[in-house]
């Protein structure tokens, strides 16, 4: 890095005498998921709830100079992390003392980590409009699933089978002797059960010989690349493959013969080194990656 970043990188947290942070209430928030980006920067995997319905104040205090953030938590929790220093638009809003309105008085007042919402805007989303209920018999109406006949001839089927196993443990329990329609019973559940099987297992060879049309790549086909690996990364991968190859030929060598042969020793050791060869490359690999990002 050369003097003239040095000097425009911001400061560290330890390095920074915080000249004006922004206090307030957290008011923004984080996508929970794999690779979301948020303040500072992707791998963001938690989440800060802001515009939500009863949601408590979260005191925060962030310096935009340095990216410095700290949280204090409703339950007494601290918490502290870096942000991309620079300002945060919409990350920490003003707490705004609630007002008692008959709002508030019912619970209908939207508190917002403690930003509070009037009742103009919480209202607005309801419909003034009465609205009509539903005929009794549309919203008793059973929609079944869409499914195709082979499926519901399994569900049939299946059905079928309940029904004959419940009928048999009643017949098996009823009386001090199994009546003789016990056998039949099970020959019959039995066979229906294997007739389900069977048209599943003539269903699947059926689409797989007779199949509805090509369909298109899924995006995790269209879109995939070629991977991409550092050299040290590749290098810690040709040394674990040449770790196994050495146990393994340690493996034959110690039980082809009744005498453990003289070249195991030498083998050992090799093996050991590649392993911590292999260990040792990726933790500097690991150290030069995170001194980089500093």
């Amino acid at each position: 890095m050369s003097q003239a970043e040095v000097a425009l990188s911001p400061p560290t947290p330890e390095e920074c005498d915080h000249p004006a942070p922004v206090v307030g209430v957290m008011a923004h928030e984080f996508a929970p998921y794999q690779g979301a980006r948020g303040p500072e920067g992707p791998r963001r995997t938690t989440m800060y709830y802001g515009p939500v319905v009863g949601g408590l104040p979260i005191k925060a205090w962030h310096c935009e100079r340095c990216g410095l953030l700290r949280l204090e938590y409703p339950d007494g929790r601290r918490e502290e992390r870096r942000l991309y220093p620079g300002p945060q638009p919409g990350l920490i809003s003003s707490a705004v003392p609630g007002e008692a309105t008959p709002e508030s008085a019912l619970g209908t007042q939207m508190r917002v980590s403690g930003v509070s919402a009037t009742p103009d805007i919480y209202f607005s989303y309801f419909r003034e409009e009465p609205v009509e209920p539903e005929p009794l018999h549309q919203r008793l109406a059973a929609r079944l699933p869409k499914l195709d006949m082979l499926t519901w001839f399994t569900v049939a089927c299946f059905a079928a089978c309940a029904v004959g196993l419940v009928l048999g443990g009643v017949l098996a329990v009823y009386d001090w002797t199994t009546p003789g329609a016990v056998l039949p019973l099970f020959f019959t559940v039995l066979g229906i059960f294997l007739a389900a099987l069977g048209a599943q297992v003539l269903g699947g060879i059926g689409r797989h010989w007779f199949p509805g049309g090509d369909l298109s790549p899924s995006p995790a086909v269209a879109l995939r690349g070629r991977p991409e690996l550092d050299g040290a990364t590749r290098t810690v991968v040709a040394l674990l493959v040449l770790t196994v190859v050495g146990l393994v030929l340690a493996g034959i060598l110690a039980i082809y013969d009744w005498t453990t042969p003289g070249a195991m020793l030498p083998l050992f050791y090799t093996v050991l080194g590649l392993f911590l060869a292999a260990v040792v490359v990726k933790v500097l690999s690991a150290t030069v990656r995170h001194l980089q990002r500093r």
